[in-house]
């Protein structure tokens, strides 16, 4: 363990939905276990239609868990969890929603992450209200102010990077699009941890969450035991601390009391992702199939409770879809911001042709479970790359995210990726230019590229580009 303390750690609910040293944290193992209330059962048949989205599914299973669980922090609402009752609504959510909002609307929109876009969303989206720690303000801060992600995110904490439960707590949506290779979804869940957490543990944690939310989907069609379900995800979590806390969990699933389990291997007290990854992955494990079970499970061990629930119900909620989460429970918690349901397939890598065409084929690839790839156009690469400075334009957040979704301007086609901003001509397939943007301080500006110096392709490639951005 590297830490202990929730002030040196990024990530996990603090206290912002609560009074300042009052908040409400149950002692593991404490908790009775009444009947729960009768509102609480799943909407319909807990077992959703193989059909639905499983992504899209878990985040709505995220969003509640962390909803309901931050609930729990005001003392006021204690007398609800001692008799595992809902508390009345509205049920705000916290970072652990909007992050993961963040990456399911980063998934939607390409087919794939896109560590870029991904990283600026989090730091543009950023709600300092929505219980975020110090380290990740601070962080979300620098970086809207145009700070370098990778670099301050390397620099916590004297260099070891943070070791916290935030890159775990906003992943499953990701790992459940991916049920028809779970495997292939560990790449893409280490891309979105690093953003914001560089510690081995914290992606590691990240990446079994991701995992296990495959495998929850899958089991739509190959049903699957808590053991086999966690001896599955520790396979495919990096060898380490949190691989050897998952297999420990694994022994555990026949051990009834969750209490007893939160004791051996963590509630998320200390917002680490090995105090908080084992232990959400064996609750999920032992209620695959019964949401509202898993989250009550969850909350009533107590510790950082809405970010494990958020984690237990994204992975169960995979598994029985939007379905299996109590309806009175989505209506209480606060409705999703809209900016999470971009257009699918809505922002191209590199040009295809026709944009409808590869449209079409990165959001068929994503409805298929895979990765939405866009095949490049007939001349990816320049022939004679030369230099090129691009005009003095500022684009606004709104002006960005108009630009990133043009796809053709009739004769230029328009593509990002990773923060370069590529233009091609559709007639011919010819590159014009790849240029990089740059956030500043309130929007967005084009800074150093290259431009295609062969004449047999381009007279005046500058003034063409000039004239193509500025048309934007």
């Amino acid at each position: 363990m590297a830490g202990s303390s929730a002030d040196a750690i990024l990530g996990g609910m603090t206290t912002s939905h609560s009074t300042p040293g009052t908040a409400f944290h149950p002692t593991p193992g404490t908790a009775s276990h009444p009947t729960p209330d009768p509102t609480s059962g799943p909407a319909s048949d807990p077992t959703s239609d193989p059909a639905s989205d499983p992504a899209l599914d878990s985040l709505h299973g995220l969003s509640v868990g962390d909803a309901l669980g931050a609930q729990f922090f005001v003392p006021a609402n204690r007398p609800y969890l001692t008799a595992l009752q809902a508390p009345p609504g509205p049920w705000p959510w916290t970072d652990d929603t909007e992050m993961a909002c963040s990456v399911y609307a980063a998934f939607r929109e390409r087919g794939r992450i896109d560590s870029f876009d991904l990283t600026h969303a989090f730091a543009r989206r950023h709600d300092f209200d929505r219980g975020y720690g110090p380290a990740a303000n601070r962080l979300l801060r620098l970086i809207r102010e145009g700070g370098d992600a990778r670099e301050l995110a390397g620099a916590l904490f004297d260099g070891q990077g943070s070791f916290g439960n935030g890159a775990a707590m906003r992943v499953a949506p990701l790992g459940a699009a991916f049920a028809g290779d779970p495997a292939a979804v560990v790449g893409p869940a280490a891309e979105t941890a690093v953003i914001t957490h560089t510690h081995p543990q914290a992606v590691d944690g990240a990446v079994a969450v991701a995992v296990a939310a495959a495998f929850a989907a899958r089991s739509r069609e190959e049903p699957i035991g808590p053991a086999e379900f966690l001896g599955e995800v520790a396979g495919l979590t990096p060898d380490g601390a949190v691989r050897r806390a998952v297999e420990e969990a694994a022994a555990l699933v026949t051990v009834a009391d969750t209490g007893t389990a939160a004791r051996l291997l963590g509630n998320g007290s200390r917002v680490s992702a090995l105090d908080t990854v084992p232990f959400a992955l064996l609750v999920a494990a032992r209620h695959l199939d019964d949401y509202p079970a898993a989250v009550w499970a969850t909350v009533s061990a107590g510790g950082d409770v809405d970010t494990t629930a958020a984690i237990v119900g994204g992975i169960v909620a995979a598994r029985t879809g939007t379905a299996g989460v109590p309806a009175a429970w989505s209506a209480a918690r606060e409705p999703l911001p809209g900016w999470a349901f971009p257009e699918p397939g809505g922002v191209m890598d590199a040009w295809a042709g026709k944009p409808t065409d590869a449209r079409a084929a990165g959001v068929a690839d994503a409805r298929a479970g895979g990765v939405a790839t866009v095949r490049p156009g007939r001349s990816e690469h320049f022939l004679a790359p030369r230099p090129v400075t691009p005009p003095d334009l500022f684009w606004t957040d709104g002006d960005w995210q108009r630009v990133r979704t043009i796809r053709s301007t009739g004769r230029w086609g328009v593509s990002t990726a990773e923060g370069v901003l590529s233009v091609h001509e559709e007639s011919t397939g010819h590159r014009l230019a790849a240029v990089r943007v740059e956030p500043v301080r309130g929007g967005w500006r084009p800074a150093a590229g290259e431009c295609e110096a062969d004449p047999a392709r381009f007279r005046d490639p500058e003034r063409l580009l000039a004239d193509v951005l500025r048309g934007l």
